[in-house]
């Protein structure tokens, strides 16, 4: 990873703010990455009773998650995520702006984004017929 943007990382996490959230579309070589999809996939798969695949998923991945926090040395404690398309499946009934709520508060929480990001929005795949969430109450940032 390049000083530049690790220089941008380090001064919007040192900002005041309630959340940190870093899009970013190229892996960050540096961090223990979660890949949302092949660990959820995997829970699911083993499901007994499909009528309760909501609140099942919504125990796994909150488990999942909280066990995926690290430290770096310049980043602090954080929690990076990828393949995150299956979140977006109807069935699981996830709202993913809370989600991104929720761990970028005592977390810096960077997503590797498969999609567009502009200032209010972001896009998962694209802005044309994707889906599009509103995230201008989380601070966040793009790189």
């Amino acid at each position: 990873m390049n000083l530049p943007i690790i220089n941008t990382i380090t001064a919007y996490i040192k900002s005041q703010s309630r959340n940190k959230v870093i899009f970013h579309s190229q892996a960050i070589s540096v961090l223990e990455s979660v890949n949302i999809g092949l660990r959820i996939s995997e829970s699911i798969y083993n499901f007994r009773e499909p009528g309760r695949i909501a609140m099942r998923f919504s125990s796994e991945l909150n488990d999942m998650l909280n066990a995926s926090t690290f430290y770096h040395d310049v980043f602090g404690r954080y929690l990076s995520i990828e393949n995150v398309g299956i979140l977006f499946e109807p069935d699981l009934k996830l709202d993913f702006t809370r989600l991104l709520d929720n761990y970028s508060q005592n977390n810096v929480l960077f997503v590797k984004w498969e999609g567009e990001v502009d200032v209010d929005n972001i896009y998962f795949l694209t802005k044309e017929r994707g889906i599009k969430l509103n995230i201008k109450n989380l601070s966040h940032i793009a790189i």
